[in-house]
């Protein structure tokens, strides 16, 4: 297991499994041939504990890492949900067929909800690419207090409706289709169209605009939100942006950057991908496919628990300046390392630590002074 995790963490070429047999025989020193290596990979026995360890597997860092996060302190943490595809063999077209015949004719997909506070997932479903991502929701309850971010894919009003019973703090996107009924002007618009349509024909002025509206629900029920439009001067329109916070909460101009914190989410799936290797598959088997993607998680799952607990408790480096993607790239350098300690305990906890203590600036965006993540943008908010 962990031969096979820290070889699809390695940057580098494109790994196989003669890659990870050669990495198994150097760290334990057995002399395993190649078809019984392929033999125990493809047992459906190392699937189902694999899969076991990624959906059980879970961490706490010893402080609360969002009470250093300034203004998103007064949520129980920050959550983003999506789904990303991982491309196969197109031999595999059968067991997993894709949406698209001619580009990805075989593909995963991965869905995951992400925790900002801790820069890893806290739910993760693998299932065929062709399911609408909405049918592969976590718990809602468990967002209570919380601060949920999620794409176009996922919005309706009912869902919106939804988080609001449960609690649950929310910004996503407005669909085009989602006409809703203004009830309440800030700034933008002109009072006269209270009780109309958000529409085309609504004359908007300002670079931001806000208002309140009404979305309809069945039952001749309805969900009164939080409108906030804004305006991209390249493409000369608005973009609307929906939210359950009251502007004592969050001041409009906040909103877009606040979204722009699902982009933490899509760094992680990057790195799953391309940094761990999950979209380099190359094997025809089934359950080769499935501990390989399910290895290049759990590598990333550890690297944050080795990782974001060393930085942050120990080294005192501010999490705001972490993506998930840095944190793969730093693991990849110490994955061997990690395997020697384990396995043959030739490295000692110290030496690994000291190796890890090196590496720990790799962390840091080099940019972040000249252009600062939306992750420093929003932690730089005031309570209002």
């Amino acid at each position: 297991m962990v031969s096979l995790i820290t070889t699809f963490s390695v940057c580098g070429k494109k790994k196989s499994i003669a890659d990870a047999h050669r990495n198994f025989v150097k760290h334990t020193g057995k002399n395993v041939s190649i078809s019984s290596f392929w033999e125990r990979i493809a047992n459906k026995t190392l699937l189902d504990f694999i899969e076991k360890a990624v959906l059980k597997f879970s961490f706490h860092i010893q402080e609360k890492a969002l009470s250093k996060l300034s203004w998103l302190s007064v949520f129980e943490d920050v959550f983003m949900y999506d789904a990303s595809p991982i491309r196969l063999p197109a031999g595999l077209s059968n067991i997993f067929p894709g949406n698209r015949k001619n580009h990805s004719p075989a593909c995963l997909k991965l869905s995951a909800l992400y925790r900002l506070s801790v820069r890893s997932t806290e739910w993760i479903k693998i299932s065929a690419q062709k399911p609408h991502d909405s049918k592969f929701l976590p718990d809602l309850n468990q967002l209570k207090g919380a601060l949920f971010l999620f794409d176009l894919g996922y919005f309706s009003h009912a869902f919106l409706h939804q988080l609001c019973e449960i609690g649950v703090w929310f910004v996503c996107r407005l669909k085009a289709n989602s006409v809703p009924i203004i009830t309440k002007v800030i700034k933008g618009v002109a009072k006269g169209h209270i009780g109309r349509p958000l529409d085309k024909n609504v004359n908007l002025r300002g670079m931001i605009v806000e208002v309140w509206g009404k979305l309809n629900l069945p039952g001749k029920k309805s969900l009164e939100v939080r409108l906030i439009g804004f305006r991209f001067p390249l493409i000369k329109e608005y973009r609307w942006y929906v939210t359950n916070m009251p502007s004592s909460m969050a001041l409009a101009e906040w909103i877009y950057p606040i979204y722009r914190l699902r982009w933490q989410i899509e760094l992680f799936f990057k790195s799953i991908k391309s940094m761990l290797h999950a979209d380099q598959i190359t094997s025809e088997n089934e359950n080769i496919v499935l501990v390989t993607a399910y290895s290049s998680i759990l590598a990333s799952l550890t690297a944050n628990s080795i990782i974001i607990e060393y930085a942050v408790v120990s080294a005192k480096i501010e999490l705001k300046s972490i993506t998930a993607q840095r944190i793969a790239l730093v693991f990849s350098l110490i994955a061997h390392d990690l395997a020697k300690c384990i396995l043959k305990k030739v490295l000692s906890q110290k030496s690994f630590i000291d190796n890890l203590k090196t590496l720990l600036p790799l962390l840091m965006c080099p940019n972040r002074k000249h252009r600062p993540t939306s992750l420093q943008i929003v932690a730089m908010f005031d309570s209002i």
